[in-house]
């Protein structure tokens, strides 16, 4: 079975005439060999041959249509309605490819492509919950395949179910897209010193990659561990001379580091070569706004809100170039819109209140003033739990690692990720009562954090409370379906209660989920075992 190089729309549906079937017009003229073989031996294979020649020339349409007619001499095959749901789906078309697919699975459940582009349409037509049915059937065929873990992976992100994302791609193959996706799992839920690690360990093996060194510089720069990421990027600008995304990178973090003295001239570099390029034009009118070039400022950033009107931070900048310019309210209009789109950094309150009480608006620019305050303490509050966890992840001492994060967690009380590695120090000093009493506080903030849930329901287990640790287990399952230890857990403890049937259904869910499991694997003997005792 072949899979197209390329996903584009082409042009419109065509066929070849020979008797009953479908016509081939000029726009799907078929090359001249095969199409001398059409009129003298039009058969399933033919059309096949047709279909791919159509598929490898990016007509979807008209492949499509080579295939419908190999189906009419083979209309059970699997591997055509394959080819037919495929060029369906390479051509946009995901609605109906969904129709063949299905067809191709039910008559061979166990090949992994057509699950795997089924999966990829599900989630096109965004239907989650059908696509994640079809990804995990997809790693049972084949566990180790890097399309479907990268699938999979991306779909419990997607629910913000991490931790299953984290133990799916933790066990997976080297490759660098499953080392982003773990990044960024990571990333999402909070763990930003894991997230560093796995890029950095990846950056290690392949020093040029400029996908893992935008990652990790991204990484840093939400750290804000600016000179570190502008190192990063200028490592990666001098080994990939004249590539525009290393360039485009570099440029970013320059400007981040307000270094116009060699910002400016790439900007300009950059910008005559792509005029239209949004990134170009927005930093450009950042680095005229630092000079005080109002004029050219404006321009750009008009230009660059135009290109892409939801990004804040263009519209707060082109709001400051007007603000100057006297334009006032075209600048209250501009900073509006970039708190309507997110934008919650207090220098944009503060230049909407300036703005507010140069117009006579002094009540509106008070309340501006309010938030700006409000918004700086909870910077300030968050600056403090940032540095004082990475000291804690970095620290050697399980006492003063616990001492570090309850200085975190007290900056930021809601912080329930926080909470949580809060929890795990304490569980390394052995004070399992404090730990117990982060980890409900933790479940208080966020009861869907499956970690949370499932170290609970642990400790609970460890103190005689099967109960209670069953319940905890099955909340962790239900907010994280791909959740194995947790199924895991949930398992051990019914053993434990001799609830074996129910026992077996749930270790089976952590098999499904990773079949090579060695503490699953092992926990089926047991319970087999202590069955045959019964």
């Amino acid at each position: 079975m072949e899979m197209y190089p390329k996903l584009v729309k082409s042009g419109l549906v065509c066929a070849a005439c020979l008797g009953s079937l479908p016509c081939f017009g000029a726009v799907c003229a078929a090359p001249p060999i095969l199409g001398a073989k059409l009129h003298t031996h039009a058969d399933a294979a033919t059309y096949t041959e047709l279909g791919n020649w159509f598929g490898d020339h990016n007509q979807y349409d008209c492949a499509v249509d080579a295939f419908r007619s190999a189906l009419q001499f083979e209309p059970g095959s699997a591997e055509l309605y394959y080819l037919v749901g495929l060029s369906l789906y390479s051509s946009g078309n995901a609605q109906d490819a969904v129709t063949a697919l299905e067809k191709s699975v039910f008559l061979l459940p166990e090949v992994l492509k057509p699950r795997l582009i089924l999966a990829s349409a599900f989630e096109q037509l965004q239907r989650r919950d059908e696509a994640m049915i079809e990804w995990q059937a997809a790693l049972r065929i084949d566990h180790r395949s890097k399309e479907a873990i990268d699938g999979m992976s991306k779909a419990l992100m997607a629910t913000g179910d991490y931790p299953s994302a984290i133990g799916l791609l933790r066990s997976a193959p080297h490759d660098e897209s499953l080392t982003l996706d773990l990044a960024e799992a990571y990333g999402r839920s909070g763990d930003l010193a894991d997230a560093e690690k796995t890029l950095t360990q990846a950056l290690r093996l392949n020093p040029s990659s400029l996908r893992l060194t935008n990652a990790l510089t991204i990484i840093m720069v939400n750290q804000t561990r600016f000179e570190d990421a502008l190192h990063l990027a200028e490592k990666s600008f001098r080994l990939h001379p004249n590539n525009i995304d290393a360039e485009r990178l570099y440029l970013r973090v320059l400007v981040l580091n307000n270094d116009s003295t060699r910002a400016r001239p790439l900007a300009r570099k950059l910008l005559t070569a792509a005029p239209h390029d949004f990134d170009f034009l927005y930093m450009s009118g950042i680095l005229e706004n630092q000079a005080a070039e109002y004029d050219a400022a404006r321009g750009h950033l008009e230009q660059a809100v135009a290109l892409n009107p939801n990004y804040y931070n263009a519209r707060y900048n082109l709001g400051v170039a007007l603000a100057e310019l006297k334009d006032l309210s075209g600048a209250k209009d501009q900073l509006e819109k970039a708190i309507a789109l997110g934008g919650n950094e207090p220098e944009i309150r503060f230049k909407l209140a300036s703005v507010l009480r140069a117009l006579g608006e002094t009540q509106q620019a008070e309340e501006q003033l309010k938030l700006y305050q409000q918004q700086l303490q909870a910077n300030s509050r968050r600056a403090l739990a940032a540095s004082k966890s990475a000291q804690a992840a970095k620290e050697q001492d399980p006492q003063k690692a616990a001492a570090l994060y309850r200085e975190a967690f007290d900056a930021t009380p809601q912080d329930a990720a926080l909470a949580f590695k809060l929890a795990l120090a304490l569980d390394h000093t052995g004070d399992t009562a404090a730990e117990r009493t982060i980890l409900e506080q933790a479940i208080q903030i966020n009861p869907t954090m499956a970690l949370a849930q499932n170290q609970l329901g642990y400790l609970l287990s460890r103190s005689g409370d099967s109960s209670s640790a069953e319940e905890h287990f099955r909340l962790a399952v239900k907010a994280a379906p791909g959740y194995t230890q947790a199924w895991i857990s949930l398992a051990a403890t019914l053993g434990m209660e001799s609830r074996f049937p129910e026992a077996q259904e749930a270790l089976a869910s952590a098999l499904r989920l990773d079949p090579q499991n060695a503490e699953a694997l092992q926990l089926r003997k047991d319970l087999t075992a202590a069955q045959a005792q019964r």
